[in-house]
Formats: C-alpha cells, structure tokens, sequence
C-alpha cells in the first residue's frame, strides 16, 4: 500500500507518522512504532560498521562515548562539526542519518519505501540552514524531501480534524524537550502564513520539567549521594513519573538504590514546582498573539510531549480568551502534521474564488512533482531508496569555515555519483 512518511526530529525525542493511500482516500496519519516505543531517542552512535540510534546508540556510546552524538538538529549551521572516534561530521549528515534510520525503520514495518517524506525543522530556520539539511537529506537517500516548519506542521495536524477558513489565525504553542515555540499562522488559500514566533531554549523547554522534579525527588532522598549510574537511572524514573502524572493524581517515583525503595509525588506537588515554568510558557504566547484581533484567534493548539502536562492547558485557557484545543496525544502532533503535508492531494483545494499567490511557509521550489491521485490513475511502487551511508567530512584537523565547508560538501557529492 502507497504511503507517506512524517518525521519530527526534536532535540531529545524523534518521531514518525505514515498517512496510507487506500484507493480512495488519504488515511489518518498514524505515528509510527520506533526502538520498541512511539519515539526514538535523538542520540546516534556512529562506528565504521554502521549507525545505531536510540537505545542501541546509548548503550554502545557507554562503551565508548568517543563516537556518540546528541543535540545534532540545533548545531545546523554552525560550522563547528561533531568529532566521532576521528572523523569529522556536519551536524546537518547527523540529522540527515536519523531521518534516514526512522524511514528505515517505516520501509520495514510497511513493506516498501514512502511516496513521499516530510521533515519538520524550527520555524526561525532561513534558507541557508534549510539548503543544508536538504542536501544532506538528499545525500543520504531521501531525495526531494519535504521540509515543513515545525508550526505548520501542528496546524496541518489541527486542519485534518477542524475546520479552519481562510483567514482565521492559529496560535501554536509547542513545549518540546529542549525548546519552546510559540507562533502566530494565519491560514491563506496556499497554506499557512507567520505572523509571529518566539523561540526559547532551556530553562523552558520539557528537559527543564525534568531537572525540576528530579532535583525534588533527590533532595526528598537525602544522603547518601547516589553514583552517576543511579542519578541516570533516577532521572529516567522521574521523566516516567512526570509523564504518568498527566493521567493520574499521584505516582510512586522507583529509587531501588535508596533505603525507601520509592518516593509518593502527587500532581498537586509537581505542579507547584513547575508553574513558574509554566508561566513564563504562557507569557511567551501570550505577546506572541497580544496583537491579533480576538475575533480573527481561531484557537490555540499545544503540541510537543511537554503539552500533556495538564497545567499547560490550564493556565493556556486562563490566559487567553479563545478556545484551547488538546488533541489527544499532543506529543505526535508534529509528525502527524508532516504526514498530512506530505500526501500529494488527489484535487486542488480552493478556499477563496479568487485564489491568491501563496504566501506559505512551505516553499514549492525544491519539491518532487505532485502525482496525480485521479480514481482510474495506475499507480506503481515507488523504486527502492539506497542503504543510507553516512560520508563523513575531511577537512584538515582544525576548525574549518564555509568555503571549505561548502568545498568538501561538493566533494562528498560528487565522490558519491562516481
């Protein structure tokens, strides 16, 4: 079955959604099973036998931390590359391979290879940062991938299940792992248009959740101190707990190392220590979307896993007089967006008699053709995507600049056409 793929790489988590084609119509995009989870870590491990990711990557990085990578997607750009083992990789060929690895994974569990991908990336991105990503995309065999701005993606997701004129604005708050977004789109008959964005990075972000309550839970500990093997055991417990605490009104935080054996948190106790958070989440979206007029303010989407916290949307409708709409798993919403994007529409959607030149985002000039998707179109497969194989940078041992940045780039292509 033909099928298109949504990929959301974030600063700590990835994941992936498939939209598939049933003959008639478009399917709801699904997310995609990842490293035996809904996501896989953004971790790479890179050995000359090959990439691992996720769990995999972890556990050979702690065997030899010397070829293990994180926090790849906010470095494109900086022309400082990883160092792993003794070769040299762009941050953008790091982001590129764990793309490569989720649509591994999707061919897998598919049987065959996307019509189409979609890759998210931040919405302050210009065009040299996405030029990088797309051929490094292109270089590890996703040619002509769709690259979408994280916010659009969320408000693609919220199109498929609400109805939204030309016209109205979307607020889009994503709380991710290791960054805050909020943004202003108005949606135009080509797509949807910025009006504003905000970005923070730590103390905000879902990562800064964390620390906060696994800072709480060993201060409750008290002595001894725990060995760097336990904290990280403790911290994965606490981000499990912070993630139950959605559901229920209290969880047992596990401390098999400690004489207690286990910590009670109630969510009225996790609440009183991130609301400063919180707040300043809100406040953020708030001047974000001060200057749109209230009758023009469709609603305001949360998104990312920081978005399940109960009190995000809490202090959201506290805050601002429009309707506050919490999918389900808010944590997805991204790539299932990207999978919504990417599907090649069988007929052009109109909104306005008289259409007017797009002013989307997502720019057309470096995408694949559209397939027509008419009922008595004869539809082949897709022919299959190449191994990825990560070519790493040569430059002389020391710093380097674009130009002999962009001058290895050109070199790596071409070596691989011949």
């Amino acid at each position: 079955m033909r099928y298109v793929l949504g990929i959301d790489v974030g600063g700590s988590r990835t994941t992936a959604a498939v939209s598939r084609y049933n003959g008639d119509a478009w399917d709801e995009a699904q997310p995609l099973t990842l490293d035996g989870d809904r996501f896989v870590e953004s971790v790479l491990y890179l050995s000359p036998d090959g990439v691992l990711a996720g769990r995999e990557a972890r556990q050979a990085g702690s065997l030899d931390p010397s070829r293990l990578a994180s926090g790849f997607l906010r470095r494109i750009g900086d022309d400082v590359p990883y160092v792993l083992g003794d070769v040299y990789y762009g941050a953008e060929t790091l982001t590129a391979a764990l793309a490569g690895w989720v649509a591994d994974r999707a061919a897998e569990q598919e049987g065959g290879e996307p019509t189409r991908i979609a890759v998210t990336h931040p919405p302050d991105w210009g065009g040299y940062r996405r030029s990088l990503l797309h051929d490094a995309l292109d270089a590890a065999g996703l040619p002509g991938a769709l690259l979408l701005p994280s916010p659009v993606a969320v408000a693609e997701d919220y199109r498929a299940r609400a109805e939204l004129e030309a016209g109205a604005v979307l607020a889009v708050c994503r709380v991710g792992g290791e960054q805050v977004e909020s943004t202003a789109l108005r949606r135009t008959s080509g797509g949807f248009e910025l009006l504003g964005q905000s970005s923070a990075t730590d103390p905000l972000g879902g990562t800064r959740l964390d620390d906060l309550v696994s800072d709480h839970v060993l201060g409750r500990l008290g002595a001894p101190e725990p060995g760097p093997g336990e904290l990280v055991e403790l911290r994965l417990a606490c981000i499990a707990a912070k993630e139950r605490l959605s559901a229920v009104a209290e969880v047992t935080v596990p401390v098999p190392f400690a004489p207690v054996g286990g910590i009670l948190l109630h969510r009225a106790e996790f609440e009183r220590l991130v609301r400063p958070t919180v707040e300043m989440i809100v406040a953020q979206l708030n001047g974000i979307v001060a200057a749109v007029p209230g009758d023009r303010l469709a609603a305001v989407v949360p998104a990312g896993g920081g978005a399940r916290v109960p009190l995000v949307t809490q202090l959201l409708q506290d805050a601002l007089d429009c309707a506050v709409d919490v999918e389900a798993d808010p944590g997805h919403a991204l790539c299932r967006g990207a999978a919504v994007a990417a599907r090649p529409p069988a007929r052009a959607r109109v909104l306005d008699e008289q259409p007017r030149p797009s002013t989307s985002l997502v720019t057309q000039s470096r995408e694949l053709p559209i397939p027509s998707l008419d009922d008595d179109a004869e539809l082949g497969e897709p022919p299959p995507r190449p191994p990825v194989e990560i070519t790493p940078l040569h430059p002389p041992r020391q710093r380097f600049g674009r130009g002999r940045r962009a001058a290895a780039t050109s070199t790596e292509t071409t070596r691989q056409k011949t």
